[in-house]
């Protein structure tokens, strides 16, 4: 693992995981809307103001309005996303385009008369 305290960056060789066992949750539900969610979501660039480069990703703000979930806010009231939690709305959201992908084909076969 790498840190770099100058531009606030940390490079971890292999793979970071989170704790994720069913038996530390309760009230589990499957995500409601969360096509909607994600279409309501803007991906965008930018430039930190500490840091050279132009980055990616979310605006805390933004995203707090749409999934709150996702958002945390520390003492001095400053935002951070969960990112690799957005990964469960992403999921849910391709598997509801899916439907209405399969609902499009069925009805392209029944106009065609197949």
């Amino acid at each position: 693992m790498q840190i770099d305290l100058t531009n606030n960056n940390m490079t971890v060789g292999g793979t970071v995981t989170a704790s994720s066992d069913v038996r530390f949750k309760k009230n589990i539900a499957t995500i409601q809307d969360a096509l909607d969610k994600v279409l309501n979501m803007r991906g965008v660039t930018f430039e930190r103001l500490e840091t050279p480069g132009t980055e990616i990703g979310v605006i805390a703000q933004e995203i707090e309005e749409v999934v709150p979930e996702l958002v945390t806010t520390d003492g001095n009231g400053f935002k951070a996303v969960a990112y690799a939690n957005i990964t469960a709305l992403l999921i849910e959201a391709v598997k509801a385009q899916q439907v209405q992908i399969n609902e499009l084909r069925d009805e392209i076969k029944k106009l065609k008369g197949e």
